[in-house]
């Protein structure tokens, strides 16, 4: 069992995972926060007061999503959810309900074929492909997800 495994099965964020927290949106919010700031303040500086007000608006809506992230970053939890996982293989027109299975998986054609990974009530889109070859079907497996903001972070045979 690898390091990072054992943090998971523990409950706890591994290190090296941050980055699925701190990813792309991440950065870009935090650099929006920091421009609309800067205009912000501009704004406000050349008169221009109450057209700095709209821009703080948006301005806390991404800092506010960036703290959530940095907040869960900083706490280090997951949470597991931990059930028998059912493929659908391939399905044509219509996804699979939501709540037959705990855990379950299906491919649809979005311009290409695209796998999901449905937990509960969420989908997540696999795009890698040594993660979804992780996840063993017709088994139980256990999900490890952010418990505020329900990222995926990883997925293990239970």
């Amino acid at each position: 069992m690898t390091e990072v495994e054992l943090a998971n099965r523990n409950g706890r964020l591994h290190p090296s995972q941050r980055g699925k927290l701190l990813d792309f949106n991440f950065w870009t919010a935090a650099v929006l926060v920091v421009a609309g700031l800067a205009a912000a303040g501009f704004l406000a500086a050349t008169g221009g007061a109450l057209a700095a007000v709209p821009i703080l608006a948006v301005v806390a809506w991404f800092a506010f999503v960036c703290g959530r992230r940095l907040a869960e970053v900083r706490a280090g939890r997951l949470l597991v959810v931990t059930g028998w996982t059912h493929d659908f293989g391939r399905v044509h027109g219509r996804r699979p309900e939501r709540g037959q299975y705990p855990i379950c998986l299906y491919t649809i054609m979005e311009r290409v074929w695209m796998t999901y990974l449905v937990v509960g009530d969420r989908s997540y889109r696999l795009d890698d492909a040594e993660f979804r070859a992780r996840i063993q079907a017709d088994r139980t497996n256990a999900v490890y997800l952010t418990p505020r903001t329900k990222l995926l972070v990883n997925v293990l045979p239970a």
